[in-house]
């Protein structure tokens, strides 16, 4: 018979309750650092909860609840999904992700942009952002495999693994004109790049990595030195922002795609994740052309107010807020106008989404006035947002579309908290983490963790020869990891029997009612 023993976590241990988020140690600008990794953990529990689990069409895909087809899924979330999962050291959902995509949504050279809450294509075509940040995620999936800190895996679909899936959504973005001759990246398969683009899609960094990865590489450093020439010509560029399209010589391109509001003209919800990829390869390459953007974004919102003025914006009409009564209809129950809302949006998305600016090119003040004001969307839960919005400005559950919203606070989130890294860079050149900021937020995390330890004292635990018995008194969702984080066993109920509890060190985690329970386990 094995011995178990229970160590009691505490503050110090090397293990916090934040555990599943990948913790490669670096050197990036940093704040609050084990507050927004907790949140980042249960966030994403919160994204599997509601956008995978409840779905049986398209099992595995993130969906979309509150689309103008809601319950369908799109290729963006494909590529959200896998990184989210990849910087949240999810093996596992990475996979299913990536499995539920290859069956449902891959066209041949690329994934066809929508699936119908049916299972059928109801869109065909790629978006060029999506092949790129899955590209990107099997890259970084397959150094994690090298490295050993993640197993090696086979598609089900394809008989090969992350790299080689990599290497061919990349051939296929230049065989299928994603990319142009000339190096615009197009924002679909032979559609746009010489006569207009989605400028949100611009990811330097990304191209950068796929130089080095590439066995034709050349051509992406092409790719990045168009990006930025596009960007210098952008009709906002002395605010930092641009508009969701333009044409690569800075004219307004007109209402296009999916999202054609206010004529294309104004910095709103395509637009704004050029502050997040931007960032990337200010911090993670050093650009000074993304920190001369950069600059000019955060200058900007600091003579607004600073996070409290973070928001959608016009560019036409320089600086001034999108019209007051504009509000969507066409998602979220159309026919409901109890679930409408406002295009303004002072919320975790767009302070999440300028809060990337702060960390890459702000002072220590500024990265600490950001994640306060982010905190004051995040409510300790799984999701980011209000339960209930009594300013009368509708950022709650019930008017927040629950999908596009939370990834982009992630995104912002795990900027803040060194989460997303270069996983190449840190695995290759290994770094000394450095501390960063700290604001009030980061003492509630230490209060977190004794409550935790006392918590873990709930956990039953009865030891029969190889099996391991866990309960609580009600329905729990458990999971048990080793010590590089690999999710070795997983259930749902009351009780957990685990038969195989081999020698060595394990954290068990257990989630009842919002309420998370975890302990280390010592099997000797």
């Amino acid at each position: 018979m094995k011995n178990l023993n229970l160590i009691p976590l505490c503050i110090a241990a090397a293990f916090s309750f934040s555990q599943a988020v990948l913790d490669l140690p670096n050197t990036q600008p940093k704040v609050d650092e084990s507050y927004w990794k907790a949140a980042l953990d249960s966030t994403w529990q919160g994204l599997i909860r509601r956008n995978i689990n409840p779905y049986s069409e398209g099992k595995g895909l993130i969906h979309r609840p509150k689309s103008e087809t809601p319950g369908d899924a799109v290729s963006e979330a494909v590529g959200y999904g896998m990184l989210v999962a990849l910087f949240a050291n999810d093996q596992d959902h990475f996979n299913s992700i990536w499995d539920a995509a290859n069956d449902k949504m891959w066209g041949g050279c690329y994934y066809n942009w929508q699936m119908a809450p049916s299972g059928m294509i109801s869109g065909e075509g790629a978006a060029t952002d999506a092949e790129e940040d899955v590209a990107l995620a099997l890259i970084f999936a397959d150094k994690l495999v090298s490295a050993g800190k993640w197993q090696p895996y086979t598609s089900t679909k394809f008989n090969y693994g992350y790299a080689d899936h990599a290497k061919k959504i990349l051939g296929c973005m230049w065989g299928t004109q994603q990319i142009t001759s000339s190096g615009i990246l197009a924002p679909g398969a032979g559609w746009g790049g010489d006569s207009f683009v989605n400028p949100g899609y611009f990811s330097p960094a990304w191209y950068r990595i796929f130089a080095k990865f590439d066995s034709n590489g050349d051509r992406w450093n092409k790719v990045v030195e168009k990006t930025y020439e596009i960007l210098s010509k952008s009709p906002g560029y002395s605010m930092g922002m641009i508009p969701d399209w333009m044409r690569p010589d800075g004219g307004w391109a007109g209402s296009l795609g999916y999202n054609a509001y206010f004529n294309s003209r104004a910095f709103f919800k395509d637009a704004i994740r050029i502050l997040w990829r931007l960032a990337i390869d200010a911090v993670w390459f050093d650009e000074s052309r993304a920190k001369a953007f950069l600059e000019n974004s955060l200058t900007f919102i600091n003579g607004k107010g600073g996070p409290e003025a973070a928001n959608f914006y016009q560019i036409e009409n320089p600086g001034e807020l999108l019209p007051a009564e504009d509000i969507w209809t066409d998602f979220n129950n159309s026919k409901d106008t109890s679930t409408w809302r406002y295009r303004r949006e002072h919320s975790h998305l767009t302070i999440g989404m300028w809060a990337t600016a702060a960390v890459a090119v702000g002072k220590s003040e500024d990265r600490i006035a950001f994640s306060e004001e982010l905190a004051k969307f995040y409510e300790g839960g799984d999701y980011f947002g209000l339960a209930k919005d009594t300013t009368g400005a509708l950022e709650d559950t019930l008017h927040n579309e629950m999908y596009f919203d939370q990834f982009l606070a992630w995104f912002g989130a795990s900027m803040m908290s060194g989460t997303f890294v270069n996983v190449i860079d840190a695995i290759d050149n290994p770094k000394e983490a450095t501390a960063g900021d700290s604001s009030s937020l980061t003492k509630t995390v230490a209060i977190k963790a004794a409550a935790q330890a006392q918590k873990a004292d709930n956990i039953g635990l009865t030891i029969s020869g190889h099996s391991v018995l866990l309960t609580l008194p009600e329905d729990a969702e458990w999971s048990i990891y080793d010590m590089n984080g690999h999710k070795v066993a997983a259930a749902r109920g009351a009780k957990f029997l685990w038969q195989k509890a081999d020698r060595g060190v394990y954290v068990v985690r257990a989630r009842s009612k919002g309420t998370s329970y975890m302990r280390r386990v010592a099997v000797r």
